[in-house]
């Protein structure tokens, strides 16, 4: 259910932040519709930081992307390139086309038979696919306003990893010499390589090339000499690590996959069930912090997700967000038009109920209004859950 907070504690604590959580493409287009709506109701120029996670990173990558590529000149700041553009139609539409690549199909199966002795070729794979979607971008590339933060699991160390203009590496490893010549490629796959689907992505590193690390023990430049990154839901899948003690309004998109209640099976089945249990308790920890914070005032900000609804809010129904929506897929195979297109109102609208007032819901447009009528959102989503072999591979 989306809550709210108007206030936050004074000190050291400044800006707004925006926290985008992972679920593959359908978390990427749900975040786009959320900007979309931040955007119209003024408040997406005021963002200072955007932190991403999997899912999350693609469409912040893409947000980056779109103003670096759409300002008059060097000059113009990110606050007046949103004064001034349709968001619409200059950031949300182009990417359906994005979204509608199968980024995940090929990688995998030309990998197939030697991915678990050697899982760095199907990232690589995937590196190279967003390489083309980025423009070959570096982190030293991204603007220095709204600062973008990409987290990624360090698995050697079990702490989250940020990639920024500003830094990258994390307190236990420490943070590279130099990294701005990293591309952003590599910053959008280390965060959004999936396990098991994905292995982890090694960065060809040494020892040397870290400062500041707190990690001291016997083996520590062993340890940095073999830094592997995974998913960054893995650590924290709602992006809030990097922003949680700095900013004093946070917005958190959530767009992660709902918790399922199910019945044991089969000993795959169970194995599979005790990382969904660990998973889902990380999770609550991160909400318990982020709405702990609301309510001591210690930050303002507002929390929406992909699943629960307000019984009269604008938009998609309760049972139609539960049922429906939140059981869209969260890999990165191809939408279809009217995937994207749902996806979109209902991001925009989750948004709206959680920062937005009466009046602003009366008078807010859809995105998209043909999939206003909920019978035929339910006949175009059905399967939407399903990753293998479905009629989306031929379907526009």
């Amino acid at each position: 259910m989306a809550q709210a907070a108007t206030s936050a504690s004074a000190g050291s604590r400044r800006g707004m932040a925006l926290c985008l959580s992972g679920g593959g493409f359908r978390a990427a287009i749900f975040h786009l519709g959320a900007m979309l709506r931040l955007h119209q109701a003024g408040r997406l120029l005021r963002v200072e930081a955007v932190s991403a996670v999997s899912g999350g990173s693609i469409a912040a990558a893409w947000l980056a992307c779109r103003y670096l590529d759409g300002r008059r000149d060097g000059s113009e700041g990110f606050a007046a390139w949103c004064a001034r553009i349709d968001f619409l139609a200059e950031v949300v539409e182009p990417f359906r086309t994005v979204a509608g690549r199968d980024l995940r199909s090929l990688p995998v199966l030309l990998t197939w038979p030697w991915n678990w002795l050697w899982p760095s070729g199907r990232v690589a794979l995937l590196r190279r696919r967003y390489d083309a979607i980025f423009g070959r971008r570096q982190l030293r590339d991204l603007p220095p306003t709204p600062r973008f933060v990409f987290c990624a699991t360090d698995l050697t160390f079990g702490v989250n990893w940020e990639f920024s203009r500003r830094r990258c590496g994390d307190f236990q490893a420490g943070y590279l010499r130099r990294h701005g010549k990293l591309s952003l490629a590599t910053a959008v796959a280390a965060s959004s390589c999936f396990p098991p689907l994905f292995g982890p992505l090694r960065l060809d590193l040494r020892a040397e090339d870290f400062l500041r690390g707190r990690h001291r023990g016997e083996f520590a430049d062993h340890l940095r000499d073999r830094i592997e990154l995974s998913d960054g839901g893995v650590y924290d899948n709602l992006a809030t690590e990097p922003v949680i003690k700095s900013a004093a309004e946070i917005l958190v998109s959530d767009a992660g996959a709902p918790f399922a209640f199910v019945a044991g099976e089969h000993a795959l089945r169970r194995l599979l069930r005790y990382a969904s249990v660990v998973s889902n308790q990380a999770v609550a920890l991160r909400k318990r912090l982020f709405f702990r914070g609301l309510r001591d005032g210690e930050h303002a900000g507002a929390y929406w997700n992909l699943r629960d609804r307000d019984a009269g809010a604008p938009g998609y129904s309760p049972g139609l967000a539960r049922d429906c929506i939140a059981r869209v897929r969260t890999d990165l195979d191809r939408f279809t038009s009217a995937e994207f297109e749902v996806l979109v109102n209902h991001g925009y609208f989750g948004c709206l109920d959680a920062t937005g007032t009466p009046a602003d819901a009366a008078s807010a447009p859809w995105p998209y209004p043909r999939w206003m009528d909920e019978a035929a959102v339910r006949a175009a989503l059905a399967g939407s859950g399903r990753r293998f072999w479905h009629s989306r591979w031929w379907q526009n």
